[in-house]
């Protein structure tokens, strides 16, 4: 059974499904990523490169982890 405390569904569009097969493939070499797992990696990755200051990202992260 799904803990909703620790997780969250999403609907995608099938074009944006499409593109995130495309990129489990490619965002380490030789590894297929699975679908939420390649959501996590890419969402990592665009929050630690964003412009957002680190006082908002630590108060967001505050937050997402106890959403």
């Amino acid at each position: 059974m799904t803990d909703y405390n620790k997780y969250r569904n999403v609907s995608l569009s099938n074009e944006t499904y499409e593109k995130l097969i495309v990129l489990s493939k490619s965002i380490i070499p030789n590894v297929k990523l699975s679908i939420s797992k390649t959501i996590e990696t890419v969402t990592k990755e665009k929050f630690a490169s964003s412009t957002v200051s680190n006082s908002t990202k630590k108060k967001e992260s505050h937050h997402l982890i106890n959403v």
